[in-house]
Order: C-alpha cells, then sequence, then structure tokens
C-alpha cells in the first residue's frame, strides 16, 4: 500500500503510546494515539475494530493517525487470541461478538486516559463487536461505522447467499484462482459445499418459495441498545455483499419499525459491487475516507468550514 501520511500524521505516530488492558481472557495490547495538540476542542476517542489491529494492508494504522491530527483520540487492539494479545484463539462467529473485550477497552480508555465519549468502527465481526458495547456503554458512545456484516445465523445467510447462485456461477467460480486460495479452512469447504447442494435442489424441484430467515437474537438485543442510546450509526453495503441480501431483511423489519426521530440517526449506504472484502486496494481506500469524513462531520459543529477541519464534509450535525 502506498504511504501516504503527511508530516502532522507522522508527528502523532511519534506521540503513540501501548496500553494493556487486563481482562479474564488475557492481556489486550493496543495502541492509543492522542490527538494533536492545537487541533481544537477534542472530539471523540475512535476506537477501531479490526484484525489484525494494523489491519491487513495497514490502513487503519493511516486512519488512527490522520483523526488523531484532527484533534480525535484513536485506538486500535488485538483481540484476546489475536496478534499481541494473551488469550484462547477460535473460530470467530459474528453472532457470538467479543463484547467483553469491547467493554474492557472504553471503561480503560476512560479509566485511565481519560475518555469519555467514544465512536466506534468497525467491518464485519468487528462491527458486530462494536455494535455489542452499546448493551454495556450506551451512554459513552456518540457513534459507530458498521461495514458489511452480517445480522443473522451464518447458516441462514450461507442459505441465502447459496440461492442466489447458478451453475453458470460455479463454473466461472472454479475458474477463478483467488476462490481456489481461499478453500484453506473448512468453513469455507463448508459453504462450497451449500452453494453446490442448493444449486442442485433448485436444479431438480425448481425455485423454492422464498423463505423469511430469521436475525439473529444477538444482533436483535444490541441493536435494541443502540436505538436507545442517542449514538448516531453509518451502515454501509455494497449491493453484491453477500451480507447486505441478508441485511435487507433488517432494513424491511427493524429499520422499518423504528420512530422517526430514531430512523433519522442512521444513515444507510450502499455502494455499487462489493465492500466486504479486503483484497481490492481501491475499494479498501475508499471505505477508508469515507469512514473518516462520517466521524469527522460527526462531531463538528454545523458552519465549520473544510478547511477548518482539514479537509473533511462541512457538518450537518451537532453532537449533544
Amino acid at each position: 500500500m502506498p504511504w501516504l501520511e503527511t508530516a502532522s500524521d507522522v508527528d502523532r505516530a511519534r506521540a503513540e503510546r501501548p496500553v494493556v488492558i487486563p481482562t479474564p481472557l488475557g492481556r489486550l495490547f493496543g495502541i492509543f494515539t492522542p490527538p494533536a495538540p492545537g487541533a481544537g476542542a477534542p472530539g471523540p476517542c475512535v476506537v477501531l475494530f479490526t484484525r489484525p489491529r494494523s489491519h491487513r494492508n495497514r490502513m487503519w494504522v493511516e486512519g488512527a493517525r490522520r483523526l488523531a491530527a484532527r484533534g480525535f483520540a484513536a485506538f486500535r487492539f488485538d483481540y484476546h487470541g489475536a496478534g499481541d494479545s494473551e488469550g484462547a484463539s477460535g473460530f470467530l462467529d459474528p453472532n457470538r461478538p467479543y463484547r467483553d473485550d469491547a467493554v474492557a477497552v472504553l471503561r480503560e480508555l476512560r479509566e485511565r486516559h481519560g475518555q469519555t465519549r467514544f465512536v466506534l468502527v468497525g467491518s464485519c465481526f468487528d462491527a458486530r463487536t462494536a455494535l455489542a458495547a452499546f448493551a454495556d456503554e450506551a451512554d459513552a458512545i456518540a457513534g459507530m461505522v458498521f461495514i458489511a456484516a452480517p445480522v443473522m445465523p451464518l447458516e441462514d445467510q450461507t442459505r441465502v447467499d447459496a440461492d442466489r447462485k447458478s451453475w453458470a456461477h460455479l463454473v466461472r467460480a472454479l475458474g477463478n484462482r483467488e476462490n481456489w486460495q481461499s478453500l484453506g479452512s473448512a468453513e469455507r469447504w463448508r459453504y462450497m459445499a451449500t452453494v453446490v447442494s442448493r444449486v442442485a435442489r433448485k436444479t431438480v424441484r425448481g425455485p423454492a418459495e422464498p423463505e423469511a430467515p430469521p436475525l439473529a437474537p444477538s444482533f436483535m438485543e444490541h441493536f435494541a441498545a443502540l436505538v436507545r442510546s442517542r449514538a448516531r450509526a453509518l451502515f454501509l453495503y455494497g449491493d453484491d455483499d453477500a451480507e447486505y441480501q441478508t441485511f435487507q431483511v433488517a432494513e424491511r423489519t427493524v429499520f422499518a419499525d423504528l420512530d422517526p426521530a430514531s430512523r433519522r440517526r442512521f444513515e444507510i449506504e450502499v455502494w455499487p459491487g462489493r465492500v466486504h472484502g479486503f483484497l481490492e486496494m481501491t475499494r479498501s481506500r475508499e471505505t477508508l475516507d469515507r469512514t473518516l469524513r462520517w466521524i469527522e462531520a460527526l462531531d463538528r459543529p454545523a458552519g465549520t468550514s473544510a478547511a477548518a477541519q482539514g479537509g473533511a464534509t462541512e457538518a450537518a450535525w451537532t453532537s449533544n
């Protein structure tokens, strides 16, 4: 990835310091990036939920420093069982998010680093973990960016995604070398088996009546906590993401049932193509830039100039 840090970003890199957080599952290791002196009134502390803490292409290292140069503290960390953190690793099911890790991080940042308001950012499993924090820390969270995350049990999401496929799709997929490279886990083999089974079933029996797959109980619980809060949220998907096909169920149900005041706090953006994924660098950078612009606009008083925000879009909302 091209290194795009400015002199201000490099200054924030030199100010970073390690943080070790004790938890029952092992000590968590993270990096705290303090806001630049003279950047104006401090914004919320932005907690970046990602694996590893740098992200696969180090974009959240850059993101943390860009935010800090604009007056936001930032924190990135490794979950238990990952990276430099202690504890046992295991299969990451978005419907069993690492809520305890998220809560421990927010409380450590409050008690030992003086941070009282937070914005949480995550994609897929990490977005569900960020959302889970609302069950315990809703009053402290000003906003959240929720990127391309599944919202129903994985077996139901797999079924919904498989039902979109055809034999022609499978033939094209088998000719894609990247798909073969991804078949290194039992989960991917099970997914492929499900796709073949569902496509074969459609061939023999014809298309089945559409089923109404359930939303995951943990998503329902944590989304309800978000609704009860005063936080704003950006939900970002690609129209070709398997996760978006299931998120549409949430749009038709829990989002449609919101009262107008709550619904105005939530933005849903659907981009052409895919957002979920880490190999397409152009789309990854677009996601990073959109996330940072949304955060910068979130906490700036209405009427603040873009120049004063370091190039951010002029804000339309003032936090309370």
